[in-house]
């Protein structure tokens, strides 16, 4: 049963650990999306407000290279927004400068097991992170745990929250509550919602789709800095026209892969369909590939219940860190609706135990949700990974393996 005071509590403790830590440092990494973006707003405003210094670092996953050259350096605070709940091991492992690390995020995760890792994920307080709550509300109600006149922010958290399909349930209901009770929210005569703030907020729908094309078209052009600039100062007249002509090639881009699928077909196995885009989608983040997945999972020629994967070439370069050893692959796994109901009544896996087993036989990793996860692997382990996909879908499910705790 979902209990928010224990989560509220956790937040508080998080806060005061920060406080008493003395640390002037931050580094804040973030996904790359709409959530990510808004979540990782909330938290400079929210870190800066403690007299933090703040660097952002967006990432499209996490890369096991980056954390460990971020939690070795010198003790500081590092928060990891719309990321880090699925790798909770591998944070303590590598936080050698025995920083305080702070997971603000809604991913499937695992309890932690040190003490200077707050793990600020409600889904261990009972509430699911894919219904009832985005990252961008856990980093808004841990804003609001450090300054309570943060609540004017409460528009970002409901922008993030976009990404939640269908009316605000659970955690996700309080921003709205919020900015209503102080004018900058108002409930439109058909139930939507609509910002009436000093800062010119796009509506919330728009504004996600905008943050989401700057964070993922426009990854290695700076995109997730225009976008964190729109999230704390409005969306300009130069910050919509680039994101009009980002939106414009990836439309592109994806009526290229459509036409190819279309006239191909998916690869198909036993338990899986598959495509890859190559490059496709070069100079994009792996974003973009699980949000085609998505769209494609809605087509009548998709196969509804077989787990479907997309593939797609990414280079290494991470912006405003540095380069990775090697090129790689980035995964995104989707299901069909009817899919997606045998996974909720327990008939079939959830992919966010097999993508990230799959991903870690071919010495990948991956993280995610029940019915939406992603993982990267070096280039040339498709076809094993594929397989080993395959396998672990066609596993004994009865034998409880993916019943496991998270």
């Amino acid at each position: 049963m979902a209990q928010i005071d224990p989560f509220l509590r956790r937040l508080a403790q998080a806060k005061e650990t920060i406080v008493q830590s003395g640390l002037k440092d931050a580094v804040i990494l973030h996904h790359d999306e709409a959530d990510g973006l808004c979540s990782a707003a909330l938290t400079k405003i929210a870190i800066e407000r403690l007299g933090v210094d703040t660097r952002l670092i967006c990432l499209d996953k996490l890369y096991p290279e980056v954390v460990k050259d971020v939690e070795g350096g010198s003790r500081r605070l590092i928060v990891f927004s719309d990321l880090g709940s699925g790798h909770v091991q591998l944070l303590e492992s590598q936080n050698r400068s025995r920083s305080v690390l702070v997971i603000l995020d809604h991913h499937d995760t695992s309890e932690r097991r040190d003490p200077l890792v707050h793990n600020l994920n409600p889904e261990l307080n009972g509430f699911s992170g894919e219904k009832e709550a985005s990252s961008s509300t856990v980093a808004y109600l841990f804003a609001k745990t450090v300054d309570a006149s943060l609540v004017t922010f409460a528009p970002l958290a409901i922008i993030g929250s976009t990404e939640i399909p269908g009316e605000a349930q659970g955690l996700n209901k309080i921003p709205i509550q919020d900015g209503e009770k102080t004018g900058a929210v108002r409930r439109t005569p058909r139930g939507g919602v609509k910002f009436d703030g000093a800062v010119p907020w796009l509506s919330p729908s728009r504004a996600s789709s905008v943050l989401n094309v700057l964070g993922s078209v426009g990854y290695y052009r700076g995109g997730p800095q225009l976008g964190l600039s729109a999230c704390i100062k409005g969306f300009d007249k130069q910050i919509l026209e680039t994101a009009k002509g980002l939106e414009e090639e990836r439309k592109n881009a994806n009526q290229r892969m459509m036409e190819k699928i279309r006239k191909e077909g998916l690869t198909q196995m036993k338990n899986v369909q598959c495509f890859h885009a190559g490059e496709n989608y070069k100079g994009m983040s792996g974003k973009v590939v699980g949000s085609f997945c998505s769209y494609l999972s809605y087509q009548r020629f998709v196969n509804p219940v077989k787990y479907l994967i997309g593939m797609m070439n990414v280079p290494p370069e991470v912006p405003g860190w540095g380069r990775l050893p090697s090129p790689l692959v980035k995964v995104s796994g989707r299901v069909p609706q009817p899919l997606a109901k045998m996974i909720e009544t327990s008939k079939r896996p959830p992919l966010s135990s097999i993508l990230p087993d799959a991903c870690e036989k071919v010495s990948g990793f991956g993280d995610g949700h029940t019915v939406a996860a992603s993982g990267v692997f070096q280039i040339g382990r498709e076809e094993a990974f594929l397989e080993a996909l395959d396998t672990l879908v066609g596993s004994d499910y009865s034998s409880g393996y993916f019943r496991r705790p998270l």
